[in-house]
C-alpha cells in the first residue's frame, strides 16, 4: 500500500498541514475514535483540530477544515460514525 503522505502550501506560501502528514494515518484514528465515542454535538472539524492536529502547529480551523475536505466529511458535519460512514467517495469501497 502506497503512504499517502501530503504536503500542502497555500497561495501566500503558508503550509496548512505538516510535512509528511499520513492522511490514512488520520483515517484510521478517526475510524477508531468514532467506533468508540458518540460525539452529537461535536463536528469533524473540532474532532480533527483536537485529535489529530492538537500541538502540530496546524491545529487551526483553515488545516482542519482542508484535512476533513482529504477524510471526504463536511468539516461542519456532526462527528458521527453514521456521517463518518456515508462520507463522500472516500475509500467507501473497501468498507
Amino acid at each position: 500500500m502506497m503512504n499517502q503522505e501530503i504536503e500542502y502550501i497555500d497561495e501566500s506560501g503558508r503550509r496548512i498541514l505538516p510535512k509528511g502528514f499520513d492522511v490514512k494515518k488520520a483515517e484510521r484514528i478517526m475510524e477508531n475514535f468514532l467506533n468508540f465515542h458518540s460525539l452529537r454535538h461535536t463536528t469533524f472539524s473540532q474532532v480533527v483540530s483536537s485529535l489529530i492536529l492538537f500541538n502540530t502547529g496546524y491545529d487551526g480551523g483553515t488545516s482542519s477544515n482542508y484535512l476533513c475536505n482529504l477524510l471526504g466529511v463536511n468539516s461542519g458535519d456532526a462527528a458521527t460514525l453514521k456521517n463518518w460512514k456515508t462520507r463522500k467517495g472516500v475509500g467507501n469501497n473497501d468498507r
